[in-house]
């Protein structure tokens, strides 16, 4: 009989074991009953399907479980997993529709794996574990296999390991794709690979184990194979072999496919050398450049156009360059560092070469970078070298033709409206003015008539010559045609710069030609124009200066005409005033007027300074203000200083005699003087001595602006002057350029204070301080100084506190024939020992 007690004991026994096993275990469990309920769990379960104990506790069915965890999300939007198209409604619990095995989603991201098992009788078990770490590593791993699959396919790259010892090969996915097969077809072994190998590649292969003495060793080679199709293909292998006493063992590598690259490499080598063999075929010369180390492959063709033979020339581009034309070198940098920088397509520039027999020659390089770094910066340059010295001598004279005139050289009118356009520009950069002049000669039809042709043209040649020396190199004189010149004057700051110049050229195209035997005279007739005055365009300046020429020409010739009729106008009346002082002097219409020079310590007057006027018989008295610029700019000036100082000369003598024996007179005189001393006139020293006059008699007055001049013979004039004991007085000082190395290079002997700065002189005044620094200054030079343009008793005292020698004025008197100076003279003496007295 069985005892009850034992085995409910017994039972209770097994079911404590379960129940424990069951609560110690990481995995979920759940046991269904047969009406598909749950009728045991273990604590773990409700914690990974994160679902109140209490709501397992409760008897739910599989649908109420899955229901619920439907509801918050579970399943990742999968379909319910009892809901099968044949599935009933009373069929919850039916083992048989339960998949047994599934992985699914938890609400929280996580991943569980549930395994079920049909229950001996009825009722099923589920377990449930969270396999998430697994599933995501498993996802990384397959996900690094396809990025390596992948980069592999793309570099055609692949490993290869070779075992020694035991004969064994071993390929990657990426081996068997270089060599067109599959792991299903093809299985490597020493015996199997070998006849991929070419007999060049395996002799490359087994000589590249060399042992080292070392565990491993590297290698790296290039070589040719055959694929299972039979194609060749160029491979790269790199890789490590262990060693074992000097026997390799195993040999690891990474081979790539590299028959690409190979074939465009041969193929740009068979195409460079029939490009090279092409253009030194043609007579090019070609250069390669290695730009980061500067050398320069020169091909024979190169070198024979240079005229070196090979190995004069060193390799290197710096070499070439030194032999290019400085004018031209800095541009052909510019260029080929464009084109290696990357902003050119093509390398392209014209210079000279300078040969070994010392000519120059022009060519053409070309080039082009045909490789770069990763970084893009150029590593090779290709290019040639084209003899183009014959196009450029081509084209210097079809430019020298289509621009310049054939028998004067002079620019044509081509060239002369491109220099008008150019220069117009400069004036409204600057706002200088300029001038137009056409200019047509005179008569040079009969000349043509009379001597031929080749004399015309001889007298054109030579009147273009004169028209150039008459201007600065900074104009232009072109010729338009025939007998006709064109002259552009630039730089100018207002039209009075043509006052001299016009007179000039008029001047030299009325003297004579010399032309062989025949002695020929023509004038000239110019219209003038000037811009912005009169217009600011270049088609209305041509029309201008060709109506002002016509205008000229029709006013007897031999005479300019000026388009503005308020210059015309001004331009007739120097003109005029030219004619009239012409035949002044021989009319006797000059007189020397003087004004005296007192000397402020005592008041008396022993100096005095000659002045000329002109009493015109129809216009009454002419300021010297009018007259003498027109006198200098005509060279008149030359005459006429020679006769003022014959009048001063012979009225010092007799001042001497009859007022001071050391009396002075002053004598202006101009730098054109200086320039162009008069050769039909007796140098004024000579005069002196002819006249028994002692150098110190006279004083030459000069401008500040000489003292500039670099002409010789202004140095010597000046110095002649003081070695005869002729005293120099600087006029109209602090207006022009004094330096004190010029007053003392010069041996000055006065200096005469401009009458604008004595004009307002007052106590405490700029003008005052201004004076006694110049004072100052003189006195310590050892010179003495003669104040102009005093007109006040004040002014007279406060030069004379300030220590000024002299002073001259209206304040003392006008400037008086000799009669009445005399007579003035005498009545200060009779003024000042009433004084004494």
């Amino acid at each position: 009989m069985v005892n009850v007690d034992s085995v409910t004991s017994a039972g209770q026994a097994v079911a404590d074991f379960w129940q424990t096993l069951l609560a110690s275990i990481s995995q979920g469990v759940c046991v269904f009953d047969a009406d598909g309920c749950v009728g045991q769990f273990n604590p773990c379960l409700p914690e990974l399907l994160d679902v109140p104990p209490e709501f397992l506790a409760s008897g739910p069915s599989l649908r109420e479980i899955y229901d619920f965890q439907m509801q918050r999300g579970d399943f990742a939007g999968a379909p319910h997993p009892l809901d099968q198209p044949t599935q009933q409604a009373s069929s919850d619990a039916d083992p048989a529709l339960v998949s047994e095995h599934c992985l699914r989603l938890r609400h929280l991201g996580r991943t569980l794996q549930v395994q079920t098992r049909r229950l001996p009788g009825a009722g099923l078990v589920q377990t449930v574990m969270d396999v998430s770490d697994y599933v995501q590593a498993e996802a990384g791993r397959k996900r690094a296999n396809q990025l390596l699959f992948a980069t592999q396919a793309l570099a055609e790259l692949g490993g290869w390991e070779v075992d020694l010892q035991h004969n064994q090969v071993t390929w990657t996915d990426g081996v068997y794709r270089i060599f067109e097969t599959t792991p299903q077809a093809f299985t490597p072994s020493l015996a199997t690979v070998r006849p991929l190998f070419t007999e060049e590649s395996l002799a490359i292969y087994e000589a590249s184990f060399q042992p080292s003495g070392q565990p491993t060793s590297t290698h790296e080679f290039e070589i040719e194979m055959l694929t299972l199709k039979g194609r060749r293909i160029w491979l790269h292998s790199r890789g490590t072999t262990t060693w074992e006493n000097d026997r390799p063992v195993k040999r690891t590598a990474i081979v790539q496919d590299i028959t690409r690259r190979k074939q465009t490499e041969m193929a740009l080598r068979d195409s460079e050398a029939r490009w090279k063999l092409a253009l030194e075929s043609v007579g090019d010369g070609v250069w390669d450049l290695q730009v980061q180390s500067g050398e320069q492959y020169l091909s024979p063709n190169l070198l024979r156009m240079y005229g070196y033979d090979d190995g004069e020339l060193q390799s290197s581009v710096a070499e070439l360059d030194a032999l290019v034309h400085p004018e031209d070198l800095g541009r052909l940098q510019l260029d080929r560092q464009a084109h290696l920088d990357g902003i050119t397509l093509t390398y392209s520039n014209e210079h000279r070469v300078l040969c070994k027999d010392g000519n120059w020659k022009w060519v053409h390089s070309r080039g082009m970078v045909i490789s770069r770094d990763a970084q893009g910066r150029a590593l090779r340059m290709l290019g040639t070298h084209a003899d183009i010295t014959e196009r450029k001598t081509a084209d210097a004279l079809v430019w020298q033709q289509a621009h310049f005139d054939a028998l004067t050289g002079l620019p044509n009118r081509r060239l002369m409206r491109e220099r008008l356009i150019q220069e117009i520009k400069k004036c409204r950069r600057s706002g200088h003015k300029l001038a137009l002049l056409f200019i047509d000669l005179d008569h040079f039809k009969e000349v043509n008539d009379t001597l031929g042709h080749d004399r015309g043209d001889e007298l054109l040649v030579e009147a273009a010559q004169r028209i150039q020396r008459c201007l600065r190199e900074t104009d232009t004189v072109a010729r338009m045609g025939g007998d006709e010149f064109t002259v552009i004057i630039t730089g100018m700051a207002d039209e009075a710069n043509l006052q001299s110049i016009l007179p000039k050229l008029l001047n030299t195209l009325s003297a004579s030609f010399q032309l062989g035997l025949d002695q020929v005279f023509v004038s000239a007739s110019m219209g003038v124009t000037v811009y912005p005055t009169d217009t600011l365009e270049v088609d209305d300046l041509l029309k201008n200066a060709d109506q002002a020429l016509y205008v000229a020409k029709a006013a007897g010739r031999n005479r300019f005409s000026f388009f503005t009729p308020a210059l015309q106008e001004a331009a007739m009346q120097r003109a005029q005033l030219t004619h009239d002082l012409r035949a002044a002097l021989p009319a006797q219409e000059f007189r020397v007027v003087y004004q005296p020079i007192v000397t402020l310590a005592t008041g008396k007057i022993h100096k005095a300074e000659a002045l000329i006027r002109w009493q015109h018989p129809k216009r009454g008295l002419i300021s010297p203000a009018e007259f003498i610029p027109v006198a200098e700019s005509s060279g008149l000036i030359v005459e006429l200083g020679e006769w003022i100082f014959a009048q001063a000369a012979a009225q010092v003598k007799n001042w001497r005699a009859e007022l001071h024996p050391e009396f002075q007179v002053s004598v202006n005189k101009s730098p054109l003087q200086f320039e162009n001393p008069n050769p039909n006139h007796i140098p004024w020293i000579d005069q002196l001595r002819v006249l028994g006059l002692p150098g110190e008699s006279v004083v030459v007055e000069i401008t500040e602006g000489l003292l500039l001049s670099t002409s010789n013979g202004v140095v010597e004039q000046l110095l002649k002057l003081r070695d005869e004991g002729i005293n120099v007085s600087l006029d109209d000082f602090g207006t022009g350029y004094s330096s004190l190395s010029y007053l003392q290079k010069f041996d000055i002997d006065f200096i005469k204070i401009d009458q604008s700065f004595v004009r307002h002189l007052k106590a405490g005044t700029t003008d005052l301080v201004l004076c006694q620094a110049i004072i100052a200054m003189a006195h310590a030079l050892g010179m003495k100084v003669i104040a102009e343009g005093v007109e006040t008793a004040e002014q007279r005292d406060l030069l004379k506190a300030a220590g000024c020698d002299y002073a001259q004025g209206y304040f003392y008197s006008r400037p008086v024939n000799p009669a009445e100076f005399e007579a003035m003279v005498q009545r200060s003496e009779q003024a000042l020992d009433s004084v004494k007295t």
